[in-house]
């Protein structure tokens, strides 16, 4: 078979047209033994066979009984090549009509702000795949896409009970839903920026560790020390501390 082409499988139903002969024609499912049933013919193997090549192998069947028979063979439901997507509100069942990767579903399902990728996989007969999620996404990292296969499960977790706290001199301060890339200056601005008795020079971030690290944050709005701005992560803590000065 062609890279793409449609691999036939249990469930699939069938249009079986032989031109001339309409009685000849049948609509057929594809049985859990991965057979089909034609007059005449009997029973056939038709899973793991392209359209194409069940259309040829049926035609060979037929010339015992018709003369230069001409038999096409059409998927009219697909039933077999699933793929199943949920985690985090996401529930879908992707139907795989042809060969695609993991990047390719991704870039269809379109949106993952309110996802956490860095927590996604993918559970093949049981067993999770190594593959980063984020990494394939966010950073184009090709090494990470893999080919889909029919029954994989896609777990994707949502990342809106993930939470970064921000408390102190801000305008309005309040629990963040973390998003992928969030820095520090956006969760800032996120709550109205700092009010006039910040001390901008002294931005606490403490992590679910209890790791405290502070930040100098007007030196990062002045352009010279951009790498301040830290990524944050879920379960943060940020205090902006108030000057009554």
């Amino acid at each position: 078979a062609a890279a793409g082409d449609y691999i036939v499988g249990q469930g699939d139903v069938l249009e079986v047209a032989v031109w001339g002969i309409p009685e000849m024609s049948r609509s057929v499912s594809v049985r859990p033994d991965g057979k089909i049933t034609l007059p005449a013919i009997g029973d056939i193997v038709a899973i793991n066979k392209t359209p194409t090549e069940l259309s040829q192998f049926i035609t060979e069947k037929m010339k015992e009984y018709v003369k230069q028979p001409n038999v096409t063979v059409s998927v009219s439901q697909i039933h077999n090549n699933r793929i199943y997507i949920t985690g985090g509100g996401i529930s879908q069942v992707y139907d795989m009509i042809k060969e695609t990767t993991l990047l390719k579903l991704m870039s269809e399902l379109g949106d993952f702000s309110t996802a956490d990728l860095r927590r996604a996989y993918l559970s093949r007969d049981g067993k999770k795949i190594d593959t980063d999620f984020y990494a394939l996404y966010y950073e184009g990292d090709l090494s990470q896409d893999i080919k889909l296969q029919a029954e994989d499960i896609i777990f994707i977790p949502s990342n809106m009970l993930n939470l970064v706290y921000v408390l102190g001199a801000v305008a309005s301060p309040q629990n963040l839903h973390y998003y992928e890339g969030m820095k520090l200056l956006d969760a800032i601005l996120a709550c109205g920026g700092f009010t006039e008795f910040a001390k901008v020079n002294a931005i606490y971030v403490i992590d679910k560790n209890k790791q405290k690290k502070k930040i100098d944050m007007k030196q990062v709005t002045r352009g010279k020390d951009i790498g301040a701005n830290v990524a944050l992560k879920p379960g943060d803590y940020v205090i902006v501390e108030e000057s009554l000065f």
